[in-house]
Parts: C-alpha cells; structure tokens; sequence
C-alpha cells in the first residue's frame, strides 16, 4: 500500500488497476476482475481495525492530494470519475456516512463553479454512491 501511496500523480492517472484495493467494496468491480469483493465479516473488522482506519485515512490523504495536483478529471467525463464514486461508496461502507459525505463536499469544493461542466451522471452517481 505504501508503495502504491508514494507513486506519482502520473502513475496515479495512467493506472487503473490498484484503486479498488485502497478502496475496497462489497460490490465487484466492472473494471478489473480479480478487484477483492468483501464480505460482511471483512466490513465488520475493517470498520472496527484502527490500523485498517488509518490506512483508509492514509489512502483518502493521497487521492485528496491526486485530485487537487491534477486538472483532467475537473471537466466532461474522465474515469478518475469512476475513482471519485468508489471511493465515496467505501468510505460509506468502510468508515460512516459523514466521512462520504465529507469527500464528497471535497470533490465539490475542489470543482466550485466547473462542477456545471462534469458529466451529468457523473454527478448522479457521486450524490447516490
């Protein structure tokens, strides 16, 4: 995980196979089809590990970090839009609802007036994940 937290915002836009690990669901992945799929025991410990939580915590500083460094994402449809969604939905799942919540106003805050310019479902998928 550490590895894949100190990689470049380059490597972060290029690759596409490593978000569903930081960000994990109990749903499979459309994209990448040996994503881990986990299980009410697995939500259970995760949710009460502090160490998980951390990590979680440590994952969500990095993207936070990708999301303000780069500009691609801020305009139509880009897949890091699909990124914003899953992590939104594990978060959720994973750690409350205000910390959904909390990323989401992120998004939102770090699009401002050019969230008028993102992909309708996009959005769509961002207030219902």
């Amino acid at each position: 995980m550490s590895q894949i937290l100190n990689e470049t915002d380059e490597f972060w836009e290029q690759t596409h196979d490593f978000i569903q690990w930081l960000f994990p669901l109990a749903e499979s992945s459309r994209l990448v089809r040996n994503a881990p799929i986990l299980t009410d025991s697995e939500i259970k410990q995760i949710r009460e590990s502090e160490i998980a939580q951390t990590n979680i915590q440590r994952s969500v500083i990095r993207s936070k970090k990708f999301l303000a460094g780069t500009t691609k994402w801020r305009s139509g449809y880009d897949h890091n839009h699909l990124r914003i969604s899953r992590l939104i939905k594990s978060l959720r799942l994973l750690v409350s609802d205000g910390a959904a919540k909390g990323f989401k106003y992120l998004v939102a805050g770090e699009l401002g007036d050019q969230i008028d310019g993102i992909y309708a479902e996009s959005q769509k998928q961002w207030r219902l994940a």
